[in-house]
This record gives structure tokens, sequence and C-alpha cells, in this order.
């Protein structure tokens, strides 16, 4: 048990190591644009297919209110304020046709083209295939990737398993947990397993490799969630200071520090596929994995100049 957790460790720090030598933050940042941007998209994509598929339009509201209910604002006001926003983009739905469809599968496609060159940066691989190639591959793992995460925001709303159960609390609370808490977080490592094993160049990553990135993207991600609740429930009055874009730039913290907890998760299947390079790792704890942080930035500094400056 105690080598386990000594790799464990020794791999998240290769990890750390590696994101802060290849400029992670700025990949995530990247990606968090793309998120961001692509959002629109994504979610008229995913309500089209869900009320063409059901033949039913009326998924439109459950789906707007499970993307809400996931993001980090504790203000009804500004709650209600994003949910008419997004309801108001889902409504155009409805009207899309194939070429509307395809042209905003292109569009949704750029945060998987993001997250794809982050996992090959954390790879340290060069992406060789050309760009119309690349964004074809891009657009076909939006279209397996969409439904599985409408999936998941979709159980989260299944309240109404409890009142199916019957007259046992602790089994319709167990169930309920297990269906709106635990499922949606297995359908997202399941989708990162797949894409950390997929989106490196030649040769693919191996399940043994993937799967342990993506439990560290995931635990990431459920930490981001809880600490942006907690703070903007506590500290961050965002409408007092910036008015009526305090929920906007909410969302966007949000998007890029779940934009960092993917990245570190590339970082972290890139360094499970490279234990010669975890096992050479120095000694020590946190305070050296911090120490590393200033010393490489000071080792990588230009030299002075002769006459001083």
């Amino acid at each position: 048990m105690k080598e386990r957790l000594t790799a464990s460790w020794r791999l998240l720090r290769r990890a750390v190591h590696s994101m802060i030598d290849t400029a992670g933050t700025r990949d995530a940042a990247q990606v968090a644009y793309y998120l961001v941007m692509s959002f629109p998209a994504g979610l008229l994509l995913l309500v089209w297919a869900f009320s063409t598929v059901l033949n039913d339009d009326s998924v439109r509201e459950p789906i707007v209110d499970a993307i809400v209910g996931w993001l980090p604002i504790a203000d009804p006001g500004d709650r209600r304020q994003v949910e008419a926003l997004l309801d108001d983009v889902a409504a155009g739905a409805g009207s899309l046709g194939w070429i509307g469809v395809v042209a905003l599968l292109y569009s949704a496609s750029g945060a998987i083209g993001g997250i794809r060159h982050a996992v090959n940066e954390a790879w340290e691989r060069r992406e060789q295939r050309p760009f119309i190639p690349a964004k074809a591959r891009d657009a076909g793992v939006t279209l397996l990737a969409a439904p599985l995460v409408g999936v998941a925001f979709g159980l989260t709303l299944s309240g109404a398993l409890a009142s199916s159960i019957g007259d046992r609390p602790w089994l319709a609370a167990v169930a309920q947990f297990a269906v709106t808490r635990v499922l949606p977080l297995a359908l997202l490592f399941a989708l990162l397993t797949g894409l950390y094993r997929v989106l490196p160049e030649s040769p693919r990553a191996s399940l043994r490799r993937a799967w342990p990135g993506a439990l560290a993207a995931v635990a990431g991600i459920v930490l981001v969630r809880l600490g942006t609740v907690a703070y903007f429930s506590l500290f961050g009055d965002a409408r007092a200071i910036y008015g009526t874009m305090g929920a906007l730039l909410a969302v966007v913290f949000s998007a890029y520090l779940v934009a960092l907890a993917l990245i570190f998760g590339a970082h972290v299947s890139a360094a499970a596929g490279r234990p010669e390079e975890v096992g050479a790792l120095p000694g020590g704890g946190i305070s050296e994995t911090l120490r590393g942080m200033f010393v490489r930035r000071a080792e990588a500094s230009p030299p002075p100049r002769p006459d001083g400056s």
C-alpha cells in the first residue's frame, strides 16, 4: 500500500513538473477559450440531437436546467439570468437544417481541437495530421462526446427516482446519490479516458496510461466545482462588483479552472507513459515541488550581458 501511494505521489509530481515545463497554464487558457466559444454551438447541437431522436421539443428545458445546475453560481438572480440566456440560445435548435448542423459541428469541435493540441504537448508529440483530417477527427470525437455529456447532465436531474422506489427512504437516498452523482462522474471518467487514449498522435496511449489521467482530471473537476461553489457562496458577490457581467465572469473563470484540470490529467497520462522519468525524479515533498517552479525559471533566464544590464 505504501509503495502504491509513493508511486502515485511521484506520478503526480512528474505531471506537475511536466505541466510547468510545457506552459500548461497557457494551454489551459486556450482550452478554456475554445470551451466558452464552442459552448453555444455545442448546446444547440445537443438540444437538436435529443429533440430529433426523442421527437420532443420539450427536452430543451431539462438540458438547460442541468447545465445551470453545474455552474458555480449561488445568487438566484444570476442563475435566472444565465438560465434565460441559455434558454434563448437553445431555442434556435428547432430551426436548424443539416447545413446549419454541419456548421455548428465544426464550431463545437474547436474545444476538442484545443484539448487535442494540449494532450500532444503533454506527450511531447508533434501533430502531423493535415488540417482537414485533423478537423474531421475533432468533429467525429465531438459527435461521440456530446451525447455522453448530455446524458451525464441529464442524470443529475433524476430527482423522480426517489419517489418511484417506495417507502424505503435509505434505499431511495442511496439510489438517487448513485444515479445523480456517481454515474455522471463515471461517464465523465469514461469519456476522458477515451480522449486521453485517442487524441495523442501515433502511437496512441494505452488504456493503462490513459485512465490515471482521467481519474486525476475528474478529481480536479470535482474539486473545482466544490471550491468555486463554496467561494462564490461565501465571498464572491460578483454582481456587486461587476454588475450583470458578474455571472459571465464566474462562468469563464470556472471554465479556466476546469481546463486546468483537463490539462493536468493529460500530463498525468503522459507521465504514466514515461515511467523511467517518474522514477528519475529527485526525492522531496511539496516544498521541493514548489521550489522547482522557481529554480527552473531562474535557470531558464538569459545570462547577464557583459555590460551588467
